[in-house]
């Protein structure tokens, strides 16, 4: 079938082939291992794709600092902002005001040396009016001072993806424009709410969120899910919300939240 483009939700998307041999609607995966022999799996042929209702403004350019292994690019692509990855060269000398906001990638300041080296380009980005987005790292981060002002990552996380959220600031932009952030953004979120949030920082870090997991061995509040600075004139915002895994999923509210995230650079 071939979904409705104002149908909003899953839609399934089937292949068939028809030849004077038959109609042909399967497809198989191969798996192989040193230890199991070859084995075929078979399925329909077909996949699964979700219409979400989410705005972002138009024409809004996203700097890239790739992390590990995430797959948050392709979904600011889906978005409809252009993505520039920006590489050794860019952090040294490039110029960063071309880009609206910034985005650094899951634990890139572990992954990248030349983001560490360069990270007080990134400051006077964000001083000069630039929108800065750290998602979460973890402690390689302490190891020297990255925010614009003191913070440390902490092991603070929470496990259950269904945990309560507690917006702190519900007049803040990041949870009004251009989506409006509400109970059903944290509906149907997939194996955790986050991880790795900063911990002992300075009073200048604004928290937007508290959470607070139903495990017993978890007690306890949690804030550094979701935290803002405003230095200079721009934004450096601090995100362990495990957006990098609920994209990927699909998750409609995660879609909500990180247009509103990247609009930051748009509003400043």
């Amino acid at each position: 079938m071939t979904p409705s483009p104002q149908a909003e939700g899953e839609h399934a998307v089937r292949a068939v082939v028809q030849t004077s041999e038959g109609q042909f609607n399967t497809g198989y995966q191969v798996v192989e291992y040193s230890h199991i022999g070859r084995r075929h799996l078979v399925r329909s042929a077909e996949s699964t794709i979700k219409l979400i209702d989410v705005e972002l403004p138009t024409g809004l350019t996203v700097g890239y600092i790739e992390g590990v292994g995430d797959e948050v690019p392709p979904a600011i692509e889906q978005l409809g902002a252009l993505v520039e990855f920006v590489d050794t060269d860019d952090l040294a000398w490039g110029d960063l005001s071309r880009f609206d906001v910034i985005v650094t990638g899951v634990r890139a300041y572990e992954r990248r040396s030349d983001l560490r080296a360069n990270n007080d380009r990134l400051l006077e980005y964000v001083d000069g009016g630039g929108t800065l987005i750290v998602q979460y790292n973890k402690f390689e981060f302490n190891e020297a001072q990255y925010g614009p002002y003191a913070a440390q990552v902490s092991r603070n996380r929470v496990t259950d993806q269904d945990a309560p959220v507690r917006v702190l600031s519900s007049d803040h932009s990041v949870f009004e424009w251009p989506n409006r952030i509400g109970p059903t953004t944290w509906s149907d979120w997939v194996q955790e709410r986050g991880l790795y949030f900063l911990g002992d920082k300075d009073p200048a870090y604004t928290d937007l969120v508290e959470l607070e997991d139903t495990f017993e061995w978890n007690p306890g509040a949690k804030r550094g899910a979701l935290v803002e600075a405003r230095y200079g004139q721009g934004r450096w915002v601090y995100v362990g919300l495990g957006l990098w895994r609920q994209l990927p999923a699909g998750t409609t509210g995660a879609y909500q939240l990180l247009a509103n995230l990247l609009s930051l650079g748009a509003a400043n």
